[in-house]
């Protein structure tokens, strides 16, 4: 056992003599992605490296505290008060087989071709109920990001989007009347 570990040994120093500069680059690459980690677990803004507390992958940590969330119970109570407009994250085309009732279409992935006609209908003080396609969906969270930064004061995301809704039964624009709460 004593000799492999020599071996082996004597193989890496055979390496480092042979590529000097690269080791340097190594451990210029080793610094870096220790620095980037750093960073990272220190920024406020930075992507969790496990699951946030509601189980979501890869969503920075500042939406945790800024984007507030709402269960399909609580957008129902919302929708009926009249008292928010919903949004659809979602593509046009789903949007147009189904969607919540007086929701507006704002498509994430197309963001910049769909802005100039919506934005100008979501007031920056009105209470907007952001949603997309379900749990592991990113783009209504996205899209809560893009408001703040343009000074809208009052994202709210559906928690597990149109999924929940849909499986709580509660009404769609297909699905007028839906389930009573």
């Amino acid at each position: 056992m004593g000799n492999q570990h020599q071996g082996a040994a004597c193989v890496c120093m055979r390496v480092i003599n042979r590529f000097p500069h690269a080791l340097r680059a190594g451990a210029l690459v080793v610094l870096a992605l220790v620095g980037a980690a750093v960073y990272n677990t220190l920024n406020r803004e930075g992507i969790r490296w496990g699951p946030s507390p509601d189980g979501r992958i890869g969503i920075p940590r500042i939406f945790e505290s800024r984007l507030p969330e709402i269960s399909a119970a609580e957008g129902l109570k919302l929708l009926h008060s009249g008292k928010a407009i919903f949004v659809d994250a979602r593509d046009e085309k789903d949007y147009r087989k189904d969607h919540l009732p007086g929701a507006v279409n704002l498509p994430m992935r197309n963001w910049n071709q769909a802005w100039p006609q919506v934005g100008p209908r979501l007031p920056r003080e009105a209470r907007l109920v952001l949603y997309c396609y379900g749990g592991a969906c990113g783009l209504s969270t996205r899209m809560g990001k893009r408001l703040l930064e343009l000074g809208y004061e009052h994202p709210i995301v559906l928690r597990r989007g149109w999924g929940d809704w849909t499986k709580a039964g509660y009404p769609t624009a297909r699905r007028p009347k839906g389930k009573a709460d």
